[in-house]
């Protein structure tokens, strides 16, 4: 893939969207008993929510019930996050149009390009 095709998401980007996505939940009115957000993509979004939200993080799938914040990186095809998205509030950085659905909070649409995260390199 050429590095054209690439899309840079820094640092200071993800800590504004962080921001961002704290600020919307707590907008929502709803109340999360914890976070998950599957490995590796959503667990670096997960781990910043759970300080900022002060709620407990999840590692385990199996532990998720429907007082679960479940987020992600991106909601590309939507296949991950999908076996959640009827039960649960979903939270990604990125969304896709191809994905299967739609995260209740997302706010970076992703285009053609590949979206290079900074813990990626």
């Amino acid at each position: 893939m050429k590095a054209e095709e690439k899309e840079n998401y820094t640092w200071q980007e993800f800590s504004e969207d962080v921001e961002k996505i704290v600020l919307l939940i707590k907008e929502s009115g709803r109340e999360f008993k914890n976070v998950y957000g599957p490995p590796r993509g959503g667990l670096v979004l997960g781990v910043c929510l759970s300080h900022r939200l002060e709620i407990p993080l999840i590692l385990d799938a199996e532990c998720i019930t429907e007082d679960t914040l479940v987020i992600d990186d991106i909601a590309d095809t939507g296949f991950t996050l999908y076996p959640w998205s009827h039960l649960n509030f979903i939270v990604t950085l990125f969304y896709h149009r191809q994905s299967i659905f739609v995260p209740d909070i997302w706010l970076r649409e992703k285009k053609d390009k590949w979206i290079r995260f900074p813990w990626e390199t």
